[in-house]
């Protein structure tokens, strides 16, 4: 995927830069099985074809009007809140970032949970390089608002913004913006993303994306 154009490299946030799906997935499980009749298994499942969405439109589709669903996203956002900041970047996230950052990309988070949580984040572990921090509130989140936002803000076109992302959402989102699109490899395999995107780039480990740039 050689593109001298690109200008822009946007990555979401959990799964992708930070290890938090795996604790993520276990509060959405612990709740789905909690509130409904589902098993881990089809609790998971649930999950995992919603994840990439905010939670509150996750759980929109999982139990469409359901009378428990405000009451579901505020206790998910809670445990969320209480142990977020004790999830790990991936090894090489900073110093992948670091080296975007030195051949003069432009670097940017969109991402799902909302901005002071990500800014907060960020700040604890002294991680600051990227440019924009985009967030999820209601009528501003990850897709065409923060798309659009980026290539604004910076003067960009579509086709000098590469995203990066864990989830079938993130490609889906990609491809309908027609925004270059690199699948990283975690809940979903190769072929997951190729449903989505044919051929699509994939990488198992952010330190591969030089090797697609």
């Amino acid at each position: 995927m050689t593109n001298k154009e690109m200008k822009y490299i946007l990555f979401d946030f959990d799964g992708t830069l930070i290890d938090s799906m795996p604790f993520l997935e276990k509060n959405a499980v612990t709740l789905l099985t909690r509130y409904f009749s589902y098993s881990e298994q089809e609790a998971q499942a649930k999950y995992r074809e919603t994840t990439g969405l905010p939670f509150i439109q996750q759980m929109e589709i999982i139990a469409p009007n359901h009378t428990q669903n405000s009451t579901i996203v505020d206790e998910f956002e809670k445990m969320k809140l209480e142990l977020i900041y004790e999830q790990h970047p991936f090894n090489d996230a900073l110093a992948v970032l670091q080296r975007l950052k030195a051949q003069g990309y432009l670097l940017g988070i969109s991402s799902g949970t909302i901005e002071s949580i990500i800014t907060t984040y960020l700040k604890k572990i002294n991680f600051d390089l990227v440019n924009d921090i985009l967030g999820f509130r209601p009528g501003f989140e990850k897709g065409t608002d923060h798309f659009n936002y980026v290539m604004k803000n910076h003067s960009l076109s579509q086709s000098q913004i590469l995203f990066i992302g864990d989830s079938l959402h993130d490609a889906k989102r990609a491809k309908d913006n027609q925004i270059t699109f690199i699948g990283r490899i975690g809940m979903f395999t190769k072929s997951h993303f190729e449903n989505v995107i044919p051929n699509c780039t994939i990488i198992h480990e952010l330190n591969e994306i030089f090797d697609r740039l």
